[in-house]
């Protein structure tokens, strides 16, 4: 058996994968940042009641030129305080 045959290995769905693949998923970047479509999804709201939310305070925004941007962890605190 060679070295290019010790590194390939089963994956779900009887895919073959190798260890670069691998470690590419292991490795991946978490994402901080959430758009506006992205985080009413995640609050299971509408994209105008998130902004509604926004100016009455009750959810954090950041603002990077016109465009709103909320943090991952600010959302899943909004869960935490509301206790859903």
């Amino acid at each position: 058996m060679s070295d290019q045959d010790e590194k390939v290995g089963k994956v779900p769905n009887g895919l073959i994968a190798n260890q670069s693949t691998q470690l590419f998923f292991e490795n991946q970047i978490k994402r901080e940042w959430l758009s506006t479509k992205e985080a009413a999804l995640f609050l299971s709201v509408s994209e105008n009641a998130l902004r509604i939310l926004v100016h009455r305070g009750h959810v954090p925004v950041f603002k990077f030129g016109r465009r709103l941007r909320f943090k991952l962890r600010d959302c899943q605190a909004l869960f935490e305080r509301k206790g859903a």
